[in-house]
């Protein structure tokens, strides 16, 4: 399959490993549907995903997915850890017997039961705590030898360790022998670890150098699509015109768990008031998701000023230099995006523009988007700080 170009639609199955796991830790949050979709604004995690792993034995040690909460990072990292792992794990063992005759591959029984112990997956939370305890108990070289020797270790939510000096150092230490050994590991975090504050350069250093592949909230034929899915899942008896209000009503930067969240809460409401799906509980599901602080015009503009390394005042006024004009039409792009303001107050809150300026800053921006990963990422900073 192709990655795609233009706003279609395509997707695959997400494998999931065996997962060993201690009784005491909490299980892996599973994913919102059984299929993974992506259009344009998920095309790299695509096309990274729906190749053979062959290349990423190469470029991505480590493999690090970088999204806010709810775009599917760690569905991702487990179906690529599973891919990785059945590759790697079978080679080894027909290494070691006869080769195999055309056609014959791995049963699922044996990669099972040797995948369920060489896939690591690890919240890094729960690795600074495994670190901490070790040290206590003196075991340090049979956690090291651990977290070594598996085939592929998923590291989730890396900024949940911005403030445990101590636990990154020796995660950077892991990172560089497996890299020197050709293990893959996969890092998820919800920004670029060098955007985190409180990340060493230690650690950052050794997490940049391999692929880096950004998730995004899914949009327009995408989000229809998942949507579509969700609510045949949960709303059987649902007709087409159900999930088409829904999507309608929804903010456009609504993740993934957002969108199931939603589904649910109009399912709830048809079965607390004994009736069939109707505007009244779409729009009920639709206040609960939206119900967030509000954000304006001014928030935005002092987010990206702060992001850009401007000021909010040069934003507002008419100075044509480039950064400025390029911090300008972001805040206007992210006005339109997470506020309810029309065109031309927008272009009234930045110095009296008419409507039709701000329009063009728009599409502009939009279409930069494609070109630049910078900006790209710094309007998903400022939404994430803002709808946090």
């Amino acid at each position: 399959m192709v990655a795609p170009t233009t706003q279609s639609v395509s997707s695959f199955a997400l494998e999931r490993p065996s997962l060993r796991r201690r009784r005491r830790e909490n299980p892996v949050v599973r994913p919102v549907t059984p299929l993974f979709y992506y259009g344009r604004e998920n095309r790299l995690a695509g096309y990274v995903c729906d190749r053979s792993v062959e290349p990423l034995l190469e470029i991505a040690r480590p493999l690090l997915l970088v999204g806010r909460s709810g775009v599917g990072k760690t569905a991702l990292a487990l179906h690529l850890a599973q891919r990785i792992g059945i590759d790697t794990v079978w080679d080894s063992l027909t290494a070691e017997t006869e080769p195999l005759a055309t056609g014959d591959t791995p049963t699922a029984g044996v990669t099972s039961k040797v995948l369920s112990a060489r896939v690591l997956y690890q919240p890094a939370i729960d690795f600074a705590r495994e670190f901490a305890s070790s040290i206590d108990s003196k075991d340090m070289p049979r956690m090291r030898a651990r977290l070594d020797d598996a085939v592929v270790w998923v590291i989730d939510d890396l900024h949940a360790i911005a403030d445990k000096a101590p636990a990154q150092a020796e995660l950077a230490a892991r990172l560089e022998a497996r890299d020197a050994a050709g293990r893959i590991t996969i890092v998820t975090c919800r920004r670029l670890p060098s955007e985190i504050r409180g990340l060493r350069p230690a650690l950052v250093s050794r997490t940049l150098p391999g692929l880096t592949v950004t998730l995004h909230p899914p949009e327009g034929e995408t989000r229809a699509a998942i949507l579509r899915e969700l609510v045949l899942s949960h709303l059987p008896e649902s007709d087409p015109d159900s999930w088409r209000l829904l999507d309608g009503g929804l903010q456009s930067c609504v993740t993934v768990r957002e969108l199931e969240a939603a589904v649910k809460q109009i399912s709830l409401w048809c079965r607390m008031n004994e009736s069939p799906i109707c505007p009244e509980a779409i729009e009920s599901a639709v206040g609960k998701i939206n119900e967030k602080e509000e954000i304006s015009i001014k928030s935005i503009t002092t987010g990206v000023a702060r992001q850009l390394g401007v000021k909010s005042s040069e934003m507002r006024s008419g100075t044509r230099r480039q950064n400025i004009v390029r911090a300008r039409s972001l805040a206007m792009y992210l006005s339109r995006q997470l506020t309810d303001s029309s065109l031309t107050q927008i272009g009234d809150a930045f110095g009296g523009r008419d409507h039709s300026t701000v329009l063009h800053a728009i599409r502009k921006i939009e279409s930069a988007f494609d070109e630049d990963a910078g900006l790209r990422r710094a309007a998903d900073a400022v939404t994430e700080r803002l709808t946090a």
